[in-house]
C-alpha cells in the first residue's frame, strides 16, 4: 500500500531524479516540450573572497527565471544588482531565450526591476498580509 510522507528541505537525490523523470515522461505523453531545469549562478566576491552579490536563476524551457538577487548592504547603490541582472539578460539573449521572469515582494525592489524593463504580469495582494507578491517579466526581442 502507498504511504504518504512529509519532509522539509530538499528532496533526496533519488526522489528528485524520480520527480524529474516523472515530469519528463508526462511532458512527452502530452507532446509538450521536454522538461529540463538547469540552475545558473552569477556571483561577485570582494578581494578577500567574501560573497558581496549573487544572482541565482533557473533555465526552464525558453525563459530564465530569476530566483534570487542579493547585494550586501555595504555594496548597495553601486550598480552591482543591475550588472548581475544585465549578465543574466545577456545570457538569455545569447541563448535566444524568450525572456526573463521573477517574483518580488512589495517591500523589496519592484521599481528596480521596472527600471530594467520588467513589466508586472500578476500580483497577489495580502501575501503576506499588508504586502503584495508581484510577478514581473521581460520579453527579449528575437533578431
Amino acid at each position: 500500500m502507498a504511504k504518504f510522507e512529509f519532509s522539509t528541505g530538499a528532496l533526496a537525490p533519488m526522489l528528485n531524479s524520480a520527480l524529474a523523470a516523472g515530469f519528463e515522461e508526462h511532458s512527452q505523453s502530452q507532446d509538450a516540450p521536454a522538461y529540463h531545469k538547469q540552475r545558473l549562478n552569477w556571483t561577485l566576491q570582494n578581494a578577500e573572497g567574501k560573497l558581496i552579490a549573487a544572482l541565482t536563476a533557473d533555465l526552464l524551457w525558453d525563459w530564465l527565471y530569476i530566483d534570487e538577487l542579493w547585494v550586501d548592504d555595504s555594496c548597495r547603490g553601486q550598480g552591482m544588482g543591475q550588472q548581475l541582472m544585465q549578465q543574466a539578460e545577456d545570457y538569455a539573449r545569447d541563448k535566444s531565450l524568450s525572456g526573463l521572469w521573477l517574483w518580488t515582494q512589495s517591500w523589496q525592489a519592484p521599481a528596480f526591476y521596472e527600471r530594467l524593463g520588467f513589466r508586472e504580469f500578476t500580483r497577489f495582494d495580502n501575501f503576506p498580509t499588508g504586502h503584495s507578491r508581484i510577478g514581473l517579466r521581460k520579453a527579449i526581442a528575437k533578431d
